[in-house]
């Protein structure tokens, strides 16, 4: 039974990985601003290339020098560095897309990934909290304020992926929660501050 349940909780950390959760997140933003392929292609690059493939990228090499100890930087002391490169290559793919003239909502996207990373790595220095709670929060908070309350029930889903955090030894209650509710406060702010809320 024992092994059925690591199973379960595995595949639901997974399925709800930071890296699969913002793939998918960034394609349906991104789509729904977007009046034709012209205009999906070049935002979807630019903002998948600099919210994922930068940082990814340079987790992975760190990965590859044996310098971090996983992908999903476990170590709390691994993360400063990953975390802030995310937010400086977010903030500058948020520039770079309201400087092509990307839809409101896409460009104020990367800002609020902005925001997030900037603000755990700073919690980072001295309390690890779970990326994976966080960033689903996040994109949740998103889908809320820009398409309304019927997508709420979509925040039910964080309890399963929050057993699965704890029940793999990955954290501990307060830092799922934690995660949840510093991301859920972050990307509120910022959509407050462009006009949203």
């Amino acid at each position: 039974m024992k092994k059925i349940w690591n199973m379960i909780a595995f595949g639901i950390s997974a399925f709800l990985s930071p890296y699969i959760t913002a793939a998918i997140f960034i394609m349906i933003i991104v789509y729904q601003n977007t009046k034709n392929l012209s205009q999906f292609l070049p935002w979807m690059g630019i903002a998948f290339f600099f919210a994922i493939m930068i940082p990814g990228g340079y987790i992975l090499w760190k990965l590859e020098k044996k310098e971090i100890a996983d992908i999903h930087l476990s170590d709390h002391t691994e993360r400063k560095i990953p975390f802030m490169i995310t937010a400086i290559s977010a903030t500058a793919g948020a520039l770079v897309l309201f400087l092509i003239g990307a839809a409101k909502p896409v460009v104020v996207m990367m800002v609020a990934f902005a925001m997030n990373a900037i603000t755990v790595a700073l919690i980072t220095l001295f309390w690890k909290v779970s990326i994976h709670t966080a960033l689903y929060s996040s994109v949740i908070t998103v889908l809320v304020i820009l398409y309304g309350a019927k997508f709420a029930w979509l925040y039910l889903l964080l309890i399963p992926l929050a057993w699965s955090r704890i029940y793999r030894h990955r954290h501990s209650l307060q830092q799922v929660i934690g995660g949840a509710i510093i991301a859920f406060v972050s990307t509120s702010l910022v959509f407050w501050i462009f006009g949203y809320i």
